[in-house]
């Protein structure tokens, strides 16, 4: 990889393994909009919006402003060798079959706060819905941007989040959620420092998240994952439970301990290889082997 910064433009070359719209568009970040016009994604990215395209190998991010870099390359995983990931999956005869389609995802650094309430809000939800709630929250009470002619909003401040009652969460969407939306943002406005976390070890880290209102293991593991540094933190929701079952067991239901050193089997970087599980696992019916075709 290489890179270089001209006129506010953020110009990354010779990336190999990545695939902006797979990695945009797979369930782990919420908030990228793709613009039809010329195949750009839009987000905001801790309170600065911004505008990726991706020709060839050559990835363009703008606005970029000088001691910016850092931050936009970190938060797409750039410095991590995927291709190694990659040729690691493409051996183990399990997990061969999930190369094809999901080659070129990358797991995004996003902000811990946003992703703990992105992903409260996720809990028994499916992606559309969970975007037009944190859609209508950002608008509610984040910081309002003009960015290329369009109104876009930051994620809101855990103390904005904090202050809205109960009902006002209800109102846009989040349900039975919202108790717990307003509960975790008080307690990080409170001085709870997720950072903390990222030094942890897995197991640590995931106890102290599970004391969070509204976060269970698979909420906590996607903290961990998309936001915290831990490449193998190993979200389960119900796709990867049938993935897993189909790859690892034969199609036969594995204990819980069973399917845990299945996922240990898989390595350190065992989280990374969930997304491909996952990206896989959306791509067919399960239930029908590729194996037994």
């Amino acid at each position: 990889m290489k890179y270089r910064l001209e006129n506010e433009k953020l110009i990354i070359t010779e990336l190999g393994r990545f695939d902006l719209a797979k990695s945009c568009d797979c369930g782990q970040a919420f908030r990228w909009i793709k613009k039809s016009a010329d195949n750009s994604w839009i987000c905001v990215i801790r309170s600065n919006p911004v505008c990726a395209l991706q020709v060839g190998d050559s990835l363009t991010i703008s606005p970029c402003r000088a001691g910016e870099e850092s931050m936009l390359i970190d938060y797409f995983d750039l410095e991590r060798d995927y291709s190694e990931i990659e040729s690691m999956i493409a051996k183990d005869e399990r997990l061969a079959v999930c190369i094809d389609g999901a080659a070129g995802i990358r797991v995004f650094n996003q902000e811990p706060f946003e992703a703990l309430i992105s992903f409260i809000i996720s809990a028994n939800n499916n992606i559309k819905r969970i975007s037009g709630i944190i859609d209508r929250l950002c608008t509610r009470c984040g910081e309002r941007l003009e960015f290329d002619g369009s109104i876009l909003y930051a994620f809101p401040t855990p103390e904005r989040i904090a202050a809205l009652t109960v009902d006002e969460l209800k109102a846009i969407g989040a349900g039975y959620r919202a108790p717990y939306i307003k509960a975790s943002a008080q307690r990080i406005s409170d001085g709870y420092d997720l950072e903390r976390l990222r030094h942890m070890s897995l197991q640590d880290a995931r106890r102290e998240l599970l004391t969070f209102p509204g976060v269970g293991p698979k909420v906590a593991d996607c903290v961990l994952l998309f936001s915290l540094g831990h490449a193998d933190a190993f979200p389960v929701d119900v796709w990867i439970g049938r993935a897993m079952k189909e790859l690892f067991f034969d199609s036969e239901p594995p204990t819980r301990d069973e399917l845990n050193k299945a996922i240990e089997s898989i390595g350190s970087f065992s989280g990374i290889v969930q997304q491909y599980i996952f990206y896989y696992a959306r791509g067919i019916e399960l239930g029908k082997s590729k194996r037994a075709k």
